[in-house]
């Protein structure tokens, strides 16, 4: 049997300078939609959003499970958080920490919970990233 595969292309996003693998996603939480964008991010393990995000989803922070997340910028604290969301018409449950210490421009999609969903290529070249 024949599974049928979707396939999405989105743009880079262009913020002014420079472009990046920034794209829509759409949170479903209590029978309501929230709509938001996040840079793919390979090099992050789980997903991550700032405190503004959470605060649009009614999300008390706190509330989820205590995490401490390490980078390039250090350490800081955050809350996981299992949520249903839709990116390129699949919907999928997926851990997203949020944090009040997360101040970087860009919410983040790390692999946890979402690079599975998709086989995901990115085309510098002509600044897509495609989802299958």
């Amino acid at each position: 049997m024949d599974e049928k595969i979707s396939l999405t292309v989105l743009p880079y996003y262009f913020n002014g300078s420079d472009y990046f693998p920034v794209i829509p996603l759409v949170f479903l939480i209590g029978g309501k939609r929230f709509r938001s964008q996040a840079l793919i991010d390979s090099g992050a393990t789980i997903s991550i959003f700032g405190e503004e995000t959470a605060e649009t989803l009614g999300i008390e922070i706190e509330k989820g499970e205590k995490i401490m997340l390490g980078g390039v910028g250090g350490r800081i604290v955050g809350y996981v958080h299992t949520l249903r969301a839709r990116i390129a018409k699949k919907e999928f449950v997926c851990p997203f920490v949020f944090s009040r210490e997360y101040l970087v421009s860009f919410n983040l999609l790390g692999r946890e919970g979402f690079f599975e969903q998709f086989q995901i290529t990115f085309d510098e070249r002509r600044r897509t990233v495609r989802l299958a």
